[in-house]
């Protein structure tokens, strides 16, 4: 394996994602404190995973399929969320996780690191995988992992777009959404992010060995932010504080699963509270 000092590819890799991922999200720290405005807070965390992935290809010179398919992957998950996520805050005007820290130049940097760290150690498998000049064949975990991918994919992007044209709608003013995937689970968006990097990291998995495997902490640190720190908890509070004395959401709540849009079929509501739910 081609060295550096004492640093051979993968590790170097990892250093220069490393230095990259926090560069931009500390020159948009400093541009966003300066003119106070959180707009371009997801833009620049989408970018950084595309920057890295696409740096680490590069830079490694490693060419192989499983490689290109994995950056691609990335490449197209940050594009589809990024812009989402950009276009919704132009949208909206503003993200009101931000309203009092963007006046906190400090705070506001915590923030911005916080978000370097997310990208960095998410984006672990990824990087190993590029920096890697490993190439094995078809493994079943690369079936898996692709599958996994789609499927994900799919999911988040189908609950994005079906939340964001209900919230559109004026008749939904002040209304939780229940249809479309949203139907059977209430964080669709959060359970296919989830299978989007369980399926990179199944991707990574041949040309792991050694120390490496310690890059399952990505997909086991997304699941943890989602379900403890920033996803799931933040929406759970601010649902039950709007909707949560209402008989329909209580009923949404018993009738969906948590992340994957799975029917269940043994619940039956009463009439009343189905024709609610279905309106």
């Amino acid at each position: 394996m081609w060295t550096i000092g004492s640093l051979d590819v993968q590790e170097s890799a990892l250093v220069g994602a490393l230095i990259v991922d926090f560069a931009i999200q500390w020159v948009g720290w400093a541009v966003s404190a300066a003119f106070k405005t959180e707009k371009l807070y997801d833009a620049l965390g989408s970018s950084a995973f595309a920057a890295c992935a696409i740096g680490t290809l590069t830079y490694a010179k490693y060419y192989y399929a499983r490689q290109i398919v994995a950056t691609v992957f990335v490449m197209v998950w940050a594009a589809r969320l990024g812009g989402f996520l950009f276009f919704r805050v132009l949208k909206t005007g503003s993200d009101s996780r931000f309203d009092e820290v963007k006046e906190q130049p400090l705070k506001f940097w915590i923030y911005w690191t916080l978000q370097a760290v997310w990208v960095w150690v998410t984006l672990l498998p990824v990087i190993i995988l590029n920096g890697s000049d490993h190439n094995p064949g078809l493994w079943p975990s690369d079936i898996i992992g692709g599958l996994l991918w789609v499927v994900g994919f799919t999911l988040e992007t189908t609950a994005d777009f079906q939340k964001y044209a209900f919230k559109q709608n004026p008749a939904n003013k002040g209304r939780f959404i229940s249809t479309g995937v949203w139907k059977y689970a209430r964080y669709p968006n959060y359970g296919g992010e989830m299978l989007v990097w369980w399926g990179l990291w199944l991707l990574s998995i041949p040309v792991l060995d050694g120390g490496y495997w310690v890059c399952v902490v990505s997909p086991l640190f997304l699941m943890f932010l989602l379900l403890f720190v920033s996803g799931v908890p933040l929406q759970e509070k601010q649902a039950k504080e709007r909707w949560g004395s209402e008989s329909a959401y209580q009923a949404y709540r018993r009738s969906t699963f948590l992340l994957f849009p799975i029917p269940k079929f043994w619940r039956k509501e009463k009439p009343e509270v189905e024709q609610e739910l279905q309106a």
